[in-house]
């Protein structure tokens, strides 16, 4: 069998914050692309809320979930229109609060034209950090029950991803968050972390119950620790 994913039984509670971690091709994004319906499932089922969803309508599951993947699109046109692009009755204080959750209204007030700044074509005149952030803030804006970080802030160094995060925890209490991310110090008190290995779950459980099971997460964490 071919299958990508093998064996994945995975509850996850909601509300709750939720690491997903492995090597490069271990099937991260495959899950998540299951989840958002961008591939379909061959064999077995994905339920949420109780609901199959391949049998719930594909935008209203979307507009459940905010999938934020490593490099977002953003369009010609502003800051503000990009980040209200799926919101486009929000509010500027709404705007500017989704922003501020994101880590990126500091530095959007910094440039010259504020929130009315162009971004230019794809996103050009920004940092890949800087489009990180205006994706996140475009997710938050629209409140979803689910957000999905995928490698999302890989660009950003790590106090900022602290920062976002700790935003992110305090303002998404009734959301679940799913944190797809090779930087194991960004979900290090996630309620459960999820170690994935060639297409299945190797490990699962929070961070001290990995770190004194001493084997996969623990000796890529150890890694991680003696490099920075």
């Amino acid at each position: 069998s071919n299958y990508i994913l093998k064996n994945i039984n995975l509850k996850i509670d909601h509300p709750s914050f939720i690491g997903i971690v492995g090597l490069s091709g271990s099937g991260k994004s495959t899950l998540f692309k299951l989840l958002t319906k961008t591939y379909e499932v061959t064999d077995g089922s994905i339920y949420i809320d109780g609901y199959d969803i391949s049998k719930v309508d594909l935008y209203s599951l979307r507009s459940q979930i905010g999938y934020v993947p490593q490099d977002s699109v953003l369009f010609e046109g502003s800051i503000i229109e990009n980040i209200s692009i799926t919101s486009p009755n929000a509010s500027f204080k709404q705007i500017e609060e989704a922003a501020s959750i994101a880590c990126a209204n500091e530095f959007i007030q910094r440039l010259p034209a504020g929130y009315n700044t162009p971004v230019g074509e794809r996103g050009q005149n920004l940092s890949g950090g800087q489009r990180q952030r205006i994706a996140i803030a475009r997710t938050i804006l629209r409140k979803p029950r689910l957000i999905i970080l995928d490698e999302s802030t890989s660009a950003l160094d790590p106090d900022t991803e602290k920062s976002l995060i700790k935003n992110l925890k305090n303002y998404a209490k009734d959301m679940t968050l799913i944190f797809i991310t090779h930087r194991l110090n960004a979900i290090s008190d996630a309620k459960s972390i999820v170690v994935l290995d060639k297409g299945s779950i190797a490990e699962i459980g929070n961070h001290q119950f990995l770190i004194d099971k001493a084997e996969r997460y623990s000796a890529l964490y150890s890694q991680q620790i003696s490099t920075n």
